[in-house]
């Protein structure tokens, strides 16, 4: 089943991706943006005035951008802090969803039959979710290099799986 806070909602969002992301001039962007900055093409509603356009004006990155809903729920949980606070609370909650989203996607092919995988997989989650649900200090003091390892080793784990290389009771006897 889908996690709908993993799931963007511009609606809902003081369009943080806009403001507190970085991107250089390529073949993705037309323009340099630093962190920080407002885009040049942000409304004062918060609303990007080319979003229909975005790929033919140059912005194939920000077509293809995915918040895993980490923009809503920043703009929710820091609508009283200062911009600065905010979009580093989005930027941190961004990775924190990206991980969740992966790992919620791998349980879905490693089911609970997997045993301590499956469990490993569900404590991870449990975990991100406490972080992404803490205070704003937990937050930015938050160590994402060792649950972005962390999550990615369980990552490998499950592809090992799915790939034969070792056995998971209830996904089959595929062979690499």
């Amino acid at each position: 089943m889908p996690r709908p806070d993993l799931i963007p909602d511009c609606s809902a969002c003081a369009a943080l991706c806009c403001v507190a992301t970085s991107f250089e001039r390529s073949e993705d962007f037309a323009f340099d943006k630093p962190a920080g900055v407002a885009c040049r093409y942000l409304t004062r509603g918060h609303r990007c005035a080319i979003h229909t356009e975005l790929v033919t004006r140059g912005c194939r990155g920000c077509a293809t951008y995915d918040c895993y809903g980490a923009g809503q729920r920043a703009t929710r949980a820091f609508a009283a802090a200062p911009a600065h606070l905010r979009d580093q609370a989005f930027l941190v909650l961004r990775s924190l969803h990206e991980l969740l989203w992966l790992l919620t996607e791998a349980a879905k092919l490693c089911p609970p039959s997997c045993g301590e995988l499956h469990a490993a997989l569900t404590a991870q989650v449990q975990t991100l979710d406490a972080i992404a649900r803490g205070d704003a200090a937990a937050l930015l003091n938050v160590e994402l290099c060792r649950h972005d390892q962390r999550t990615r080793a369980l990552l490998r784990r499950v592809g090992e799986a799915l790939g034969g290389r070792a056995h998971c009771q209830g996904l089959g006897s595929w062979t690499a």
